[in-house]
């Protein structure tokens, strides 16, 4: 199972999380910024007091960022997944439940719901699959 070796703050918000099979991660938590509990990390002395617990990164208080969802952010902002916001964006503006947007992409209901919370990065082929579903929509108009 894939836990945290080590990890420390960066500027602009970057974490650099070792993992135990060797990669190393560096995820911007800027947009967690905005959410209750997490804003005083804003404070650079809250954030350098980071530590890690395995399967997530903490700090005083309780405040925590679970691993899968540092792999996500990774992934994402090095452009190796599609974004969270950009599939939940998608699945509104064509007002599809997980079971609607399961049969649409070809996947099963539970994969959708990952994809939706956020607990699983997005393979880039899924935001390719979305952008083909608005694509047909349109010749179909």
């Amino acid at each position: 199972m894939l836990t945290i070796k080590q990890v420390e703050p960066l500027d602009g918000f970057r974490l650099r999380v070792r993992l135990s099979n060797g990669k190393t991660i560096e995820p911007c938590i800027a947009e967690y910024l905005d959410a209750p509990c997490y804003e005083g990390l804003r404070d650079s002395y809250l954030l350098a007091q980071v530590d890690e617990w395995g399967h997530a990164v903490e700090w005083p208080d309780d405040v925590a960022i679970g691993l899968e969802a540092l792999y996500r952010l990774a992934r994402e902002q090095a452009g190796k997944a599609y974004p969270v916001a950009a599939f939940n964006q998608w699945m509104r503006r064509n007002g599809l439940s997980a079971n609607e947007a399961a049969k649409a992409l070809g996947l099963s209901r539970r994969t959708i719901i990952y994809y939706h919370t956020g607990a699983k990065p997005i393979p880039p082929v899924v935001g390719l699959a979305c952008d083909g579903y608005n694509a047909r929509l349109k010749q179909a108009v």
